[in-house]
């Protein structure tokens, strides 16, 4: 049995929004059990999103959840390094709409984990495996099966990489601590230097900068930090959105070419058909 989990001390990170390019500041507090992950506006701590509670905003470059008329962008780094490392209870109070880029990896998140340290609470942890493959597609060939594991989380992701400089297109890892840590959280978010007038047109990437995205031009305009770092990102990125179910995941993903606006959908089904789902314990 796999019990819940909440951080030691309060941890408080701030920085820019990669979208919104304005400051941005979280601050996470220790919670009580069966309190669930809970980000608080910090302009009016009335208005709460629950993980688990809602499915995401339907967003191309990020994932957005929202609630009581209020909304907060890009949270896929930090939940994939809260839900990697068992945190289900934690109070996350925002100050604007948009968790901060930082280094576009989730890389200090982790490390601020394993300073603050993490506390063992006293009732079991919630995880769900399918009952049978669940299998969600589209015609654009975007691909999630989910399929039932008697325990741990293994991953096989394949891209559709245009541009070689993406690197290799496919990834299999067995997720713990310690790969995450050192083979997925360094990887940062990653984009195409054609594409950012576009972006910016559209309200977005104006915090993007060479410190927080490994950019893609004729080259590479800044080194890679890892091999594939482009491929471990988007299992990054996936990793966070799957978090967004709000309970444990004990199965096997296989993912093709999808990104924030597919990997909801995960959620979506979730919410939608409980009864395809089992409780594991």
């Amino acid at each position: 049995m796999l019990f819940q989990k909440t951080i030691q001390a309060p941890i408080t990170i701030q920085g820019i929004g990669v979208h919104t390019g304005t400051a941005s500041m979280i601050a996470l507090h220790p919670a009580n059990e069966n309190t669930g992950i809970v980000f608080i506006n910090a302009k009016n701590h009335a208005q709460r999103i629950r993980v688990g509670d809602v499915v995401p905003e339907q967003a191309m470059h990020a994932t957005v959840i929202k609630s009581d008329g209020w909304s907060v962008s890009t949270v896929e780094h930090l939940m994939a390094a809260l839900w990697v490392f068992g945190i289900t209870n934690v109070e996350i109070i925002v100050t604007g709409n948009e968790i901060p880029i930082l280094d576009g990896s989730a890389l200090l998140f982790c490390h601020e984990i394993r300073r603050t340290g993490v506390v063992m609470q006293g009732v079991a942890a919630r995880r769900i495996t399918p009952k049978r493959e669940i299998i969600l597609e589209d015609d654009k060939g975007r691909v999630l099966l989910v399929q039932p594991a008697i325990k741990g989380l293994s991953i096989a992701y394949t891209a559709d990489f245009k541009n070689p400089l993406a690197g290799s297109g496919s990834l299999n890892i067995k997720l713990t601590e310690e790969v995450f840590e050192q083979a997925i959280a360094p990887a940062r978010t990653f984009g195409f230097l054609e594409q950012l007038p576009l972006l910016r047109q559209h309200n977005l990437a104006r915090g993007a900068s060479l410190g927080n995205t490994l950019v893609l031009g004729e080259g590479l305009i800044n080194p890679v930090r890892l091999e594939d770092e482009c491929v471990r990102h988007k299992v990054l990125d996936l990793i966070g959105d799957m978090a967004l179910l709000g309970v444990g995941l004990v199965a096997h993903v296989s993912a093709t070419k999808t990104g924030h606006d597919f990997n909801r959908l995960l959620i979506k089904h979730y919410k939608e058909h409980p009864a395809d789902w089992a409780l594991v314990v």
